[in-house]
């Protein structure tokens, strides 16, 4: 059944987005008050989530979620948190309700579940490393040059203090 999910997915990016959602070039850091991360594990998500604590605040909600189709833990998600049809499911809902102020997207799993929760995500300023597939849901990127994600979460957040 998950070629089937994945095909309405698939179908639902290639789609033009019917509201185009105005987003402020810049964004305020002193206004982040909740960011989301899309990353490759659990232990990726605890690292970014130390270095956004270290470099924008103790108070800012962390919310962190990948892409895992055998895990079971809360944080991660799969083709099968998804209709039959490609709509969320009532976790991914729950998620989606939540709209963060900035989402860190590091996955180096691209498939078209992750992308669509990205999509779905678009009133949210994102960054991430600079990949051609994510042109279209990445409002900063970067050239992925440091070899640990810390390093390169860091450098993320400089970035994103130095435009604002």
């Amino acid at each position: 059944m998950k070629w089937i999910r994945e095909y309405f997915v698939k179908n639902a990016l290639e789609k033009p987005r019917k509201l185009k959602t105005q987003k402020s070039i810049l964004l305020h850091i002193e206004n982040i008050k909740t960011i989301a991360i899309l990353g490759n594990d659990k232990e990726e998500i605890d690292q970014i989530a130390a270095v956004v604590h270290r470099d924008l605040g103790e108070k800012i909600e962390i919310l962190g979620n990948y892409y895992d189709e055998k895990s079971v833990d809360e944080q991660a998600f799969s083709y099968k948190d998804f209709t039959l049809f490609g709509k969320p499911g009532e976790k991914l809902n729950q998620l989606l309700s939540v709209r963060p102020d900035l989402i860190i997207f590091t996955s180096e799993k691209l498939n078209y579940f992750t992308l669509y929760l990205l999509q779905l995500q678009a009133s949210s300023y994102s960054m991430g490393f600079f990949s051609e597939e994510l042109k279209p849901y990445l409002d900063l990127m970067l050239n992925k040059e440091e070899k640990d994600i810390q390093s390169g979460t860091a450098l993320l957040i400089k970035y994103l203090k130095q435009i604002n």
